[in-house]
């Protein structure tokens, strides 16, 4: 039985040493000897000649040489703003932005900045600052309701307040090296996850338009993905902020002033002006012992180059940085005199350059956006809602409904309604002559802007027929041309109004100097100038007759010609 459980192991163990190529006597030898009882072993020892010495070699090698952490630089792409389009290399350091993300190091800072941030304005009165009377409300006791002091308990409404929030500082403290490394660290996981875009150039817009914008970000969605940008630039760009306030989105531009941590880990992306960036990192790196990132001069950007080539730039950039209450006045002639110089620079372009129709265009929309914003300054309605009114009626009920329009309406009213008084008293024939003569005045005043009103619209749909006209849209140019000349109509009508009022104005002038017994200079300037304005409408009726007849010839000609045409069809066909 012993050797039956001996002889099995020995077995499987041969087999499995026969297998690492091991001779199988040296295991049989192996194995009986160790199954052998133990005998005393000689002090004497001799090399075997069958032994086989394995030497020992080292090869030497070159260690390789680690480099320090601090010494390290990574690579960013610096791009171009708004195409994003990479322009090159730019090596930084390291321990700047390829630092490891310590979550604890950012919480602090978070904290630290949104402590400091918290006003604590909330403040209450206790009892001994409410003012009122210190008389006992009702005696201590005898009454049977519980005791009570004065009126500023807090117990009573009107009172103090128990245990109520007083002014504090919720401000903390935060070592500055430890939110110097906070910094890099949120700049470092951007630039980990490549949310860090830096742009080589100034991140402002050719002008503050938010559909310009809308395009501009949805084309950084297409290339980056979905979510919004923080831009933070070197310093203000109004033309950007004011695009970003018109989409209720302001809070996404901030200069490197006014960026927290907090900010950077926000949004989806950080795109950042290089010379902002390095603001940064120049001011957050007193925790290093040797800082790698020197200080050098940095271009403020302060007119990007490829938006000073632009004819208008720099005007919409002195119109945005203009206060609000003034920007509204000074919108209409600022933009007629950039649509003058785009159309003086389009002229001197041969008809082959491409810009010369698109800066022919840009000049007609922009005199067609002045007239609309002095139309509405004239008559206190917007041009939109001009254009919805005058679709169902005519230019002068539409005209009664100009917010100035309505002023003149009620000072009148109201000089009729004196008038009216005063007629009802005797002697007061001088006083009603005056009142008449203001009458007379506003009457005319009005005529003028309803005139000036039709002048307007007309130039506007003139303007909107010529940049349609060049884009090729002819049919729409015809209808703009339509629509200018029934406001041309209404501007000769109006004219011609102006012209009889100041002739019965003239000529009561007159009469009244020589009811006055007056002679000399003074009534033969009046009696030119009733012949002046006399002549005037003479020409205009006189223009309106040969304006009729013209038309009817036109018409009789059309007529005449429209069955020699189809004669000569005729005799074609049967040849």
């Amino acid at each position: 039985m012993a050797s039956m459980r001996l002889s099995a192991p020995v077995r499987g163990v041969t087999y499995q040493l026969s297998r690492l190529s091991i001779r199988q006597d040296a295991v049989s030898a192996r194995c009986n000897k160790c199954l052998s009882p133990p005998s005393a072993r000689s002090v004497t020892t001799s090399s075997s000649s069958q032994a086989s010495i394995t030497p020992i070699t080292t090869s030497a090698f070159d260690a390789t040489s680690v480099t320090p952490f601090e010494e390290q630089t990574v690579l960013a792409t610096i791009h171009r703003f708004p195409s994003l389009e990479p322009l090159r290399f730019e090596t930084y350091p390291a321990n700047h932005l390829y630092l490891p993300t310590r979550k604890d190091i950012l919480h602090r800072a978070v904290v630290y900045e949104g402590d400091n941030t918290r006003l604590g304005t909330a403040h209450t009165k206790t009892r001994h600052e409410v003012r009122g009377s210190a008389r006992k409300i009702r005696p201590q006791k005898g009454s049977g309701r519980a005791r009570l002091g004065d009126k500023k308990s807090p117990m009573l409404r009107g009172g103090g307040v128990a245990f109520g929030p007083r002014y504090r500082d919720f401000g903390t403290e935060l070592p500055k090296k430890v939110y110097d490394l906070a910094w890099r660290t949120a700049l470092s996981y951007r630039y980990r996850k490549g949310e860090l875009i830096i742009v080589d150039n100034a991140m402002e817009i050719e002008s503050p338009s938010a559909r310009l914008l809308k395009d501009i970000f949805k084309y950084h969605e297409k290339l980056r993905g979905r979510g919004r940008s923080l831009l933070v630039t070197l310093e203000e760009r109004p033309l950007l902020e004011e695009a970003l306030y018109q989409m209720d989105r302001a809070e996404q531009t901030l200069t490197w002033e006014e960026v927290d941590v907090k900010d950077l880990l926000g949004l989806s992306r950080v795109i950042i002006e290089r010379s902002a960036l390095r603001k940064i990192l120049l001011t957050h790196q007193e925790d290093l012992s040797y800082p790698t990132l020197e200080a050098e001069a940095v271009n403020n950007l302060r007119y990007p180059t490829e938006l000073e080539s632009i004819i208008g730039w720099s005007e919409f950039r002195d119109l945005a940085l203009k206060p609000e209450s003034e920007r509204d006045a000074a919108r209409p002639s600022l933009y007629e005199s950039v649509a003058i110089k785009r159309h003086e620079y389009a002229s001197t372009l041969p008809e082959s350059h491409p810009r010369r129709m698109d800066e022919t265009i840009s000049a007609f929309m922009l005199l067609t956006s002045a007239r609309e914003l002095q139309f509405a300054q004239h008559t206190g309605l917007s041009w939109d809602a001009y254009t919805l009114l005058i679709k169902d009626e005519g230019f002068d009920t539409v005209a009664e409904r100009f917010p100035r329009i309505q002023e003149l309406e009620y000072q009148r009213s109201t000089k009729d309604a004196q008038i009216g008084d005063l007629s009802e008293v005797a002697g007061q024939e001088k006083e009603t002559a005056t009142l008449q003569s203001e009458i007379d005045a506003l009457d005319l005043q009005k005529l003028k802007l309803v005139k000036h009103a039709a002048l307007l619209a007309a130039q506007v749909h003139e303007h909107h027929a010529e940049a349609h006209r060049m884009a090729s849209t002819d049919e729409l140019a015809d209808e703009q041309m339509g629509l200018a000349s029934m406001e041309r109509e209404a501007l000769d009508a109006f004219e011609y109004q102006i012209l009889e009022l100041k002739l019965q104005h003239a000529q009561q002038r007159v009469e009244d100097l020589e009811r006055a017994g007056k002679s000399g200079e003074k009534l033969e300037k009046a009696r030119k100038k009733v012949e002046g304005l006399d002549r005037r409408l003479e020409a205009m009726r006189e223009k309106e007759v040969e304006e009729v007849d013209g038309d009817e010839l036109v018409e009789e000609v059309v007529n005449v010609e429209t069955p020699v045409k189809e004669e000569v069809r005729r005799v074609e066909e049967k040849r």
